[in-house]
C-alpha cells in the first residue's frame, strides 16, 4: 500500500509540473494555431492547458498575435476567455487596434473599438494611428479611422523619432 501511495504522489506531482507549463512543441503548435486562426486548437489549449494569456512569446501576447495574423475569431474566443485587450509591444509600441488598422481590417477595428481599446494610443515617436497610415499609403483606412472618432494629433513635425 505504501508502494502505490507513493507511486500515486509521484504520477501526480510529475502531472501537476506538466499542467504548469508548455513545453517547447507545445508553444509551438499554440502559438502556431493562434497565428493561423486554427481556433479549434487554439481552444484545446485554452481549455485543457495552463496557458496564461497574458505570457508574451517574444514580446508578442496571443491577443496580440491574433490581431498581427489578422485572425478575428481567435482574438473574439480570447477576449471572451479574459485576454486583455491593453497590451502594447515594448518595441514596437504597436497595440492591436494598430495592427487591425494596417491590415485593413474594419470589422477587426469596430470589435476593438466596440470593446474600449484606447484610440489615442501613440504610436513610437507620439505618432498617430491615422499619420501612419498615411505615410504607408493607406489612406482609405485612415479616413475610416477619422470618421469614427480618432484624431491626427501627435508629432507633426517632419521627423519625430
Amino acid at each position: 500500500m505504501k508502494v502505490l501511495s507513493s507511486l500515486l504522489a509521484i504520477f501526480v506531482a510529475v502531472f501537476s509540473l506538466n499542467a504548469l507549463a508548455l513545453n517547447d512543441a507545445q508553444e509551438l503548435e499554440f502559438t502556431g494555431a493562434v497565428n493561423e486562426g486554427d481556433l479549434k486548437t487554439v481552444k484545446r489549449y485554452v481549455e485543457t492547458t495552463d496557458v496564461k494569456l497574458e505570457d508574451s512569446y517574444f514580446a508578442w501576447t496571443p491577443f496580440l498575435m491574433a490581431a498581427a495574423k489578422n485572425q478575428l475569431k481567435v482574438m473574439e474566443y480570447l477576449v471572451e476567455k479574459g485576454a486583455k485587450i491593453t497590451y502594447i509591444h515594448p518595441i514596437t509600441r504597436f497595440n492591436a487596434l494598430h495592427h487591425a488598422a494596417f491590415n485593413g481590417s474594419k470589422p477587426m477595428v469596430d470589435y476593438l473599438v466596440k470593446m474600449g481599446i484606447d484610440k489615442t494610443q501613440k504610436l513610437k515617436g507620439d505618432v498617430s494611428i491615422i499619420r501612419a497610415l498615411r505615410e504607408d499609403g493607406k489612406e482609405k483606412m485612415a479616413e475610416y479611422l477619422l470618421s469614427i472618432g480618432f484624431k491626427d494629433d501627435g508629432c507633426q513635425e517632419k521627423r519625430c523619432f
